[in-house]
């Protein structure tokens, strides 16, 4: 079972998965931001997160998964849900 440390611990994991492909500070990080709109995410840079994503927190997410999550609370929801759902597979 995921304790509430692991909340932070993918959250933090995912804020640095951002940094790295969106190629922005932490500081540009806030819920709100649109991924396109507002930190100028491409393609390439949404493919490499999912990819990261996956890898990092291994969850399945792939390139489909990314249309429905425009912020950065989208993803940050969308990655603790998966969490969430694969660790009750397991309960």
């Amino acid at each position: 079972m995921m304790k509430n440390s692991g909340k932070t611990d993918h959250k933090r994991i995912t804020r640095q998965i951002l940094v790295t492909c969106l190629g922005c500070s932490e500081q540009d990080l806030s819920d709100e931001k649109h991924l396109i709109n507002d930190l100028y995410a491409d393609s390439l840079a949404l493919i490499d997160m999912v990819i990261m994503i996956s890898e990092q927190l291994k969850i399945d997410m792939d390139e489909k998964d990314i249309i429905n999550i425009n912020t950065v609370n989208d993803l940050y929801c969308w990655v603790e849900n998966k969490i969430l759902a694969v660790s009750s597979d397991f309960a």
